[in-house]
């Protein structure tokens, strides 16, 4: 009897690895005809430009901004404000890192906390006028107040853009 069991156990044991089989012979239903004749290919890409360059200065760098572009490349150092006699005055050093010289007119202004001017002047260079030379430059200002704002501080106002001027 156990080996009737046996024989049937060994007989039955192949069945379930036929059972899930089917065949897996792809089928290529509907396959699409090819046309009569060739569509034709498109025209190659012809690239228009449409817009204007970007502007560039002197350096090649491209200008970003419409206004106050080139004081980007002003730095200002050594600035001392102090009294003297009945006045308060502002001087400093004034880098200009462009290779050509830039004309403008920079304000320095002093905000109480109020938010009301309480001081106000106009940057000139050693000569007295408003072009910066390539290099540093002695700079000025005549602050106009009166109260003390030697402790306060400043704020930079441009009061006409920064731009280069053509050396002659």
């Amino acid at each position: 009897m156990r080996r009737l069991i046996t024989l049937l156990f060994l007989a039955f044991l192949p069945v379930p690895l036929f059972v899930g089989c089917n065949n897996a012979k792809p089928v290529i239903s509907g396959t699409p005809t090819p046309p009569a004749s060739p569509t034709p290919l498109p025209s190659p890409l012809t690239l228009m430009i449409t817009a204007e360059p970007l502007p560039v200065d002197a350096l090649g760098n491209t200008i970003s901004t419409s206004d106050h572009y080139f004081r980007l490349y002003l730095s200002f150092g050594d600035l001392r404000v102090y009294e003297y006699d009945t006045g308060t005055f502002l001087d400093g050093i004034c880098v200009n890192a462009y290779p050509l010289p830039l004309d403008g007119v920079l304000g320095i202004v002093y905000y109480t906390a109020e938010g009301r001017i309480c001081g106000i002047g106009q940057i000139h260079n050693a000569r007295g006028g408003t072009t910066l030379e390539t290099g540093s430059n002695a700079i000025y200002a005549e602050i106009s107040t009166d109260i003390d704002v030697r402790e306060l501080d400043f704020v930079w106002e441009i009061v006409t853009d920064y731009l280069p001027v053509e050396i002659e």
